[in-house]
Order: C-alpha cells, then sequence, then structure tokens
C-alpha cells in the first residue's frame, strides 16, 4: 500500500481500479487502500431489496438509472477516494440514456444509498456523508437495520445540511429521485 509520507506513491483512481493486487473488498481512500469487512448475507438481502425497488421505480418512471455493488465514485481527487456505496441513483439529466462508462466517471451521482453493517462506525459513516455530499451528491440515505438503534430506519442527509430520520412505519419520500417516490422504511426490510 503507498506511503502517506510519500505524495508521489500514493494511488490514483485510475490505478485503483485496474489494480490486480487488491483485496476484495476495499475502498480508495486519500490514496491508500483501506480494506473492508465481507458484509453478511442479511446486509446483501437488503440492498437487493432495495436496489430492486429502486431499479424497479427507475424503469417504470424513466427517471435515470440505479447501480449496485459498490461500483465505484470518485468523491476527491489529489489525493483521490473512490467510495463504493450500497446503491446509487443517478438521473437522466446528470447522466444521459444509454450505456454508462467502464471505468470511473466525474459525474457524481444524485442518491447515494449506504446499508449499515454491524462492522460500521458512525464515525466512519459522518466522514463518507461528508464526502459524498462535498462531491455534489445532493442525497446520502443511511440505511440502519436495527445495528446502531433499536428500531429499524432510514436516515437521509441532505446537500442543505439537513437531515431527518424515518422510522419502520414511515413513509421514505426522497423527491431527488422522482417527485413522487415514496415507500415505507419497512419494505426495505421486506
Amino acid at each position: 500500500m503507498p506511503n502517506v509520507a510519500d505524495k508521489s506513491r500514493l494511488m490514483t483512481a485510475e490505478q485503483f481500479r485496474v489494480c490486480e493486487s487488491l483485496p476484495e473488498y476495499c475502498e480508495l481512500v486519500k490514496g491508500e487502500v483501506a480494506e473492508m469487512n465481507r458484509p453478511s448475507p442479511r446486509y446483501g438481502e437488503i440492498c437487493l431489496e432495495l436496489g430492486s425497488i429502486i431499479r424497479n421505480y427507475c424503469k417504470k418512471h424513466d427517471c435515470g438509472r440505479a447501480v449496485c455493488n459498490d461500483s465505484g465514485i470518485i468523491v476527491q481527487r489529489s489525493p483521490d477516494t473512490v467510495r463504493g456505496p450500497d446503491i446509487a441513483f443517478y438521473s437522466f439529466t446528470r447522466v444521459p440514456k444509454g450505456p454508462l462508462p467502464d471505468e470511473y466517471f466525474d459525474t457524481t451521482p444524485n442518491i447515494v444509498f449506504e446499508v449499515l453493517s454491524k462492522t460500521d462506525r458512525w464515525a466512519t459513516t459522518l466522514i463518507k456523508i461528508g464526502e459524498y455530499l462535498g462531491a455534489d451528491v445532493e442525497v446520502v440515505c443511511i440505511i440502519d437495520p436495527e445495528q446502531q438503534t433499536a428500531r429499524q430506519t432510514a436516515r437521509l442527509f441532505r446537500s442543505d445540511k439537513s437531515d431527518i430520520t424515518f422510522t419502520e412505519d414511515e413513509s421514505l419520500t426522497i423527491p431527488e429521485l422522482h417527485k413522487d417516490f415514496a415507500l415505507t422504511v419497512r419494505e426495505i426490510f421486506a
């Protein structure tokens, strides 16, 4: 891994994307590879459920596209930071229809969804939220399947610095995805 003291040895986003000797689960943080824990099956199930809801909604309303599976997003340059959100939504305003590139690109998504796992720490999560919002992501949605609180919640952080928490039976509305988009938080955990 690159040495922080030697900026000439820090990895770029482009080098990170093509490097074959990386750990299976990692992100690039300020030019250095940061390993992450392998997620649990329940975590994967929640990501798949939410990703399917977002994808199906996008297709039905022709409002954009969803990506998942920790698709790389450049949130900082010099030194580079590449985060891999669980799900991201790109409106067709930000990224026109057609195939997405096979490399990282400088357009950030409108919305990022992160599902907390048992190993996630709020301090690290708050850093990621700040990076996403600082990189022009409009909304960061943190899904908490009872790991950090006593109940299932979804918490939205917006670029205007506002945030709101939704509990199981409340309707999670995200007009940045589509003016009519809404689902109960409980649906995410079905």
